[in-house]
């Protein structure tokens, strides 16, 4: 590995580095908490944005630096819009996701619309029955125990019930995919950053150098994997 393409990656994973020391100040927590929701058990949708996350600021950063060290300091690097499309469909889904969790939460807490009993008869009218006919006094009906609901066995690949869910497994599937494809497209721009991706003369200046781009394609099928996810969401709260 070149000098540069060392302190390119030094420098993404610096970023990453004080992000995580930064949460962990601010949060006082283990970063991983992040990706846990609201029943204490991990996230789905907020793992996926965790690692969307993650792997952009390790790719601006990196890239930042080789364009900074071949002196191009006055403009940052660009960001493809189908990534920013990507990024907004992660940030929706752990949005919504969350938002369906909570409204699920305070419908289920609700107290339940039971008729008020009957009020006592007036203390006259108790008064005014003959002590030999006094009516029989009828038990006061039990209370109804709630029902406590059973703890959430969800994980990021299982649902509630512990079993694979197939909303989920899509979701991170087509997640794990593009991530992985994005950061190949990254390692290729910082070891060629001069050198265009079909693999041409390397031609191409380094002002030209930016984030790279997601396939539509692939951004159309992780698109159908979150729909898919916040659509049985929906379907189960």
């Amino acid at each position: 590995m070149q000098k540069q393409q060392f302190f390119s990656v030094l420098t993404g994973f610096a970023g990453l580095g004080v992000l995580w020391i930064v949460l962990l100040i601010a949060t006082k927590k283990h970063p991983w908490a992040l990706a846990i929701g609201e029943d204490g058990r991990p996230s789905t949708s907020k793992l996926q944005m965790l690692m969307w996350t993650a792997a952009v600021v390790f790719a601006f950063l990196a890239i930042f630096q080789i364009r900074y060290s071949a002196g191009f300091t006055d403009q940052l690097p660009d960001v493809p819009t189908n990534l920013l499309i990507a990024m907004g469909i992660s940030v929706t889904t752990a949005v919504a996701a969350k938002s369906i969790a909570v409204n699920s939460s305070n419908g289920t807490s609700a107290p339940n619309n039971a008729p008020a009993p009957a009020p006592p008869p007036p203390a006259a009218q108790v008064a005014a029955v003959p002590a030999g006919n006094a009516p029989a006094v009828a038990n006061p009906p039990a209370p109804v125990a709630s029902a406590t609901p059973a703890p959430s066995k969800s994980g990021i690949f299982a649902g509630d019930d512990g079993n694979p869910d197939l909303g989920k497994v899509q979701l991170m599937l087509w997640t794990l995919i593009a991530v992985g494809i994005f950061l190949s497209q990254v390692w290729f721009a910082i070891a060629h950053p001069t050198c265009p991706p079909a693999g041409g003369p390397c031609t191409q200046s380094l002002d030209a150098l930016k984030l790279p781009d997601i396939g539509t394609t692939l951004m159309i099928l992780m698109g159908l994997g979150h729909g898919a996810y916040i659509g049985k969401k929906i379907a189960e709260s």
